[in-house]
């Protein structure tokens, strides 16, 4: 019988995997830092059981401003009385009250370049003035969606209730600011609120 040789076993060559991992570190932690997360602070409107009323009674309450999103426009809720001084809001038609700001176009909004940002930031800085001249706390405003609107358009509302400004001229962007003003606080408090109709 032939003599079996003896064959000596081989360590395993780590080298290749180190360097692989040396270098894949470094990247992973670039490519970590190059991935922000943007983040819109809001909160959600209150649950529970109502309060008990108390005997103090504010001389001016705060304004309760909501702003509807819907697809025929934007309705401005709980300022008539800035909307419409001396007179009445429009009669309510078949389909409920028409919106404060209609779209640009058409009776339905088909996106967000229909929608009349500039017009809706020009009301809410004409309602927080006059709620500042009667001193009214006027700090937040509730944006209360209908079931269909798109997230998109909840941010542009978002945006146009918290900064006043003077043009929306971005063609890429029609919600974007291109002019802010000087004192361009608006109602930074945004409540989103459930759908409506």
């Amino acid at each position: 019988m032939a003599e079996r040789k003896k064959q000596k076993e081989e360590s395993l060559n780590l080298v290749p995997i180190m360097n692989l991992v040396t270098i894949l570190i470094p990247v992973l932690l670039v490519a970590i830092k190059s991935v922000e997360i943007a983040v819109i602070d809001t909160t959600l409107p209150a649950i529970g059981a109502p309060s008990a009323p108390t005997d103090d009674v504010p001389k001016n309450p705060p304004l309760a401003l909501s702003v509807g999103i819907m697809r025929n426009g934007l309705r401005i809720i709980g300022a008539d009385d800035y909307l419409f001084p001396g007179g009445a809001p429009p009669a309510a038609a078949e389909g409920g009250r028409p919106p404060t700001v209609p779209c640009k176009s058409g009776t339905t909004c088909k996106g967000i370049s229909d929608y009349n940002w500039s017009e809706l930031n020009k009301k809410l800085v004409d309602i927080k003035k006059r709620a500042q001249d009667d001193d009214r706390d006027s700090e937040n405003v509730i944006l209360v969606p209908s079931s269909t609107i798109r997230y998109e358009l909840i941010v542009c509302a978002m945006d146009a209730s918290r900064t006043a400004c003077g043009a929306y001229t971005n063609a890429d962007n029609p919600c974007l600011c291109t002019d802010i003003q000087k004192d361009n606080r608006l109602f930074p408090n945004v409540v989103i609120a459930g759908g409506a109709s």
